[in-house]
Formats: C-alpha cells, structure tokens, sequence
C-alpha cells in the first residue's frame, strides 16, 4: 500500500484524506497527523460558542464536493436543525454553529477510518510534527512525540496560524491579562467582565462573533468595534423564497466551470477587472451578489493571469473591500451585531491603532482617525485583537514549516503571504523545482491561487490537486459520478 502522511487535521486536512479514501481505486495507508486532541475541529470550528456561527449555508461546508448536500443531511440526521431552529432561515438555507461543523469533521473521520471501499486505512496520530527528511524514495515525518512516520508523499494541511498582536503593539502585551491575542479562545472572552471597557481590534466575522459572545454575557460596559477604514462583513443576500438547494457536485461544477465573458475580455489588471465588475453590477441593477460570486468561484483562475504588480496592487489596496464582499455574515450574527449598534452598547469606529500600552490592569490605545493630525487615548478594559491572519507567523510558529523553509523545500511566493506552489500543489523549493515528494494545499497556497478560503474552495482545490497526487504514486483516480449540467445555485 502506497503511505501518505497529512500534517493538519482541521477540515483541510480531514477533507484531503476523505477524498483520497473515496477516490483512489487502490489502497492507500493515509496517517493524519494533528498535534490537538480532537481531529476535525481545527483551529476555526473547535469553538463551543452557540453564537459562533458559519458564514455560509450547509451546502457550501461538505467535506467532498461531490456531494454538495452531504453536510446538510447529516445534520438532518443529527437532528441539528431541532434543536438550533433558528439556524434555517426562511429561504431554506442553514447557517448552523461552527461546533457542529467540528463535530461532523470529526464523525468523518471516525466513519472513513472503519470502512473504505478502497480498502484504504485511515489513522490518526496526536503529535505535533516537528521536521522532516528525505530518506531515500520515502519521507519521514518527526515527531515532538519521538516518532518517525514514513510516507510515500507528504500532504501539507497546516491551516492558519494561531493569531498574533499585530504591529505595533509590543508581542509582551500578549502576557497582559487583558489583552486576548486570540479571539478564538473563547474561555477567555467567558471572562470578560460583564462592566469592562471592550476594544475589539478588527470588524471581521471573527470580531461579529465576539460581539455575539459579549452581548449574549449580558454585556454592559460598552465596546469599541475599531478597524482602520470602518468596513463590516455584509449580511448575506435578501431571499423572498425558497432557494434551488446545490445537490450532488453542483458547488463543484460551479467553481470548475470557466470565469465569466465579461472578466476573461477585460485586461488583466485589477483595475479592469473591478471596472468590469462594477459595470455587470449597475447593469443588474445595484444587486452585486451573483456577479461578484462569479469572480469569486473563478479566482483561482484569474489570479494567476493578474501580473505580480497587480496581484501586489490588490493586496495593498482592494483586498479589505473584496474580503467584506467575500465573507459575509450569517443571518442570525447580523441581527444581533445590528441590535447592539442599535442600542449603543457597541460602537464602530474608523481609525488606525497607533499604539497601545499598559497602566496597571487598565489599557491605554492610541486613536487615530482619519481626519485627525494626531492619536488621541482612549482607556479599555480589555483589548481582543481580531485583526486577522497573520501569515508571517506561519514559519516562526510552526516547527515543520520553519524546518522545511530552513531545508529549502519551502519558499515565499511572490506576493509574500503564503508559500511558493504549482498547479499541481506541489512546492516550488529554493531551487526553483517543484517537490514532487509534497503537496501544499489550503490557506497558505493563497499567493499562488488568489482565494483558497472557505470550505468549498478548498474542497474544490484539493479535488483538483487528487488526479496529480495518484498519478505521483504511480495510481489513478476512480471516475467520479457522471458530470450533469449546472445549476445556477443562490449565492453563497
């Protein structure tokens, strides 16, 4: 049986080696390697918040696209929708909590390890991989468990890094015992008091779910929700009726299928690209959603058209703007973000964090607006820093990674935000050859492909990168279900 390691057991990992169970007509011995207790939850869904929600419905968060609907039955059978009602909104869609995502990641895994049709295997390791070398035609995997796990092929699923204070707030601020550095802590958001001063530093989902946790504590002593241009998630799109739910592997096709006309004609620039856009849109009508979906499911074949200035010119200047269009925020977190400015108990603000000290247990933030010629302080309480990925950290927090940048296996990409891979997900080394002994799929590839972000990107992704994999180890992959027309599904 040809041996394939995964390091990383969130969903991209779990999702890598479901598919590769499922489609590979040969056995394969697959070790999932995760450092955390529970396989599955990862670092995003491991949250037992019940207002710590997914962004997106049910059909857009199973773990194979082949089957777009498998997640929402299975919370079906789970009797998920029973007991949190108000996860399905009258169009039908369903945004449930990102616990209960965790926990089917975890059942899949349970449930691919018992019975494969392959008759592949399917085992777990609890260990932090630490390194890893080349050893004649196999790579062995190290341990901080003293293990060495030898593998045909090498799959990374590393995920996200643990959030990190951002510049330029001083890395010992971490140890303040007000300040929480990761949002996703969610025993320390427990702990805010109910009469502190709250400066949530970021407007993203991640910050909307903490102030989902503040106001169902009872929250009364205010919050500042700070972010340098002012700009929140928008809410999901209006639905009269019933929605055409995605079956079999309708997401799939969607994402597989070619980019719109009207985005392949213009120049490749990110300019021309946004000018196009904005044109589609007022020709709809001012309704923005179905076409800026088209560009988002087809980024990851646009980007790489994009020259390396444009891609440079993108991140810089259009990212905040297309990530508040991009991950938008469910129905039930809307309403309660929305009830809370309502009421005045949180308070957004536009300006950028100059600085932030400590005086004893109070923090003192240095605000700057826009208009303004100079900071001026403001006194919190508590300071959550929700200001998003931080990918310089990948290498510095990760001891694989950084092992492998060190060997020369690994290198940035062009833009600087992720690592250096090909079409085929296989690492450009220092060299400049592609690895064939590796695979680097999910968030960190994000330079290269523009947008492996949220479940059904990388699903899709990492069934785009199987038939490359299985050819490397010298197989192929089984025929997927017959290919049907597309539907047009509501966006996600």
């Amino acid at each position: 049986m040809k041996r394939i390691a995964i390091v990383g057991g969130g969903f991209t990992g779990v999702s890598a080696a479901v598919q590769l169970v499922r489609r590979s007509p040969a056995p394969l011995a697959i070790t999932l390697i995760e450092a955390r207790e529970r396989i599955g939850p990862g670092l995003a869904y491991a949250t037992h918040d019940p207002d710590h929600r997914l962004n997106g419905p049910t059909w857009v968060h199973s773990v194979d696209p082949l089957d777009g609907g498998h997640f929402t039955r299975w919370c079906e059978a789970h009797g998920v929708f029973d007991h949190d009602p108000r996860a399905r909104q009258p169009s039908g869609a369903a945004f449930v909590r990102r616990a209960v995502f965790g926990a089917y990641l975890e059942d899949q895994v349970r449930v691919h390890a018992q019975a494969t049709p392959s008759g592949s295997t399917l085992h777990t390791v609890q260990a932090r991989a630490i390194g890893a070398l080349q050893r004649g035609a196999e790579t062995v995997v190290l341990t901080d468990q003293g293990q060495t796990i030898a593998a045909d092929l090498l799959l990374l699923a590393t995920g996200n890094a643990l959030p990190r204070l951002p510049a330029p707030l001083e890395p010992a601020l971490a140890a303040h015992p007000g300040v929480i550095e990761n949002p996703l802590d969610t025993e320390r958001l427990r702990h805010i008091p109910r009469s502190a001063r709250v400066l949530v530093i970021g407007s993203g989902l991640t910050a909307l779910d903490v102030v989902c946790t503040l106001e169902r504590q009872g929250h009364a002593g205010g919050a500042v929700l700070l972010s340098r241009r002012g700009l929140r998630p928008r809410p999901q799109p209006p639905f009269s009726g019933p929605l055409p739910v995605p079956e079999g592997r309708d997401n799939l096709d969607r994402v597989l299928g070619p980019a719109p006309d009207w985005l392949l004609q213009a120049e490749p620039s990110a300019r021309a690209w946004l000018r196009a856009l904005r044109a589609q849109v007022r020709a709809a009508g001012g309704h923005w959603y179905p076409d800026f979906d088209a560009l988002r499911d087809t980024v990851w074949q646009l980007w790489p058209r994009l020259p390396l200035a444009q891609q440079q010119r993108f991140l810089r200047r259009l990212r905040p703007w297309y990530d508040v269009h991009r991950f938008r925020s469910p129905p039930p977190t809307e309403a309660i973000v929305n009830a809370a400015i309502a009421a005045g108990r949180v308070q957004p603000l536009a300006a950028r964090l100059r600085g932030l000290r400590a005086e004893g247990r109070t923090l003192v933030a240095q605000l700057q607006a826009a208009c303004a010629d100079a900071p001026h302080p403001a006194r919190f309480d508590a300071v959550v820093n929700c200001t998003g990925l931080d990918v310089a950290s990948r290498t510095a927090g990760n001891p694989l990674l950084r092992s492998l940048v060190a060997q020369g296996w690994l290198q940035a990409d062009a833009v600087g935000v992720g690592y250096a891979v090909d079409a085929q997900c296989r690492p450009i080394g220092r060299d400049g050859a592609a690895r064939e002994h590796l695979r680097l799929v999910g968030p960190p590839t994000l330079g290269t492909f523009g947008d492996p972000g949220g479940a059904m990107y990388i699903a899709a992704q990492i069934h785009r990168m199987v038939p490359g994999l299985l050819a490397a180890l010298g197989g192929s992959v089984s025929a997927p279900p017959a290919r049907t027309a597309p539907r047009r599904p509501a966006p996600a």
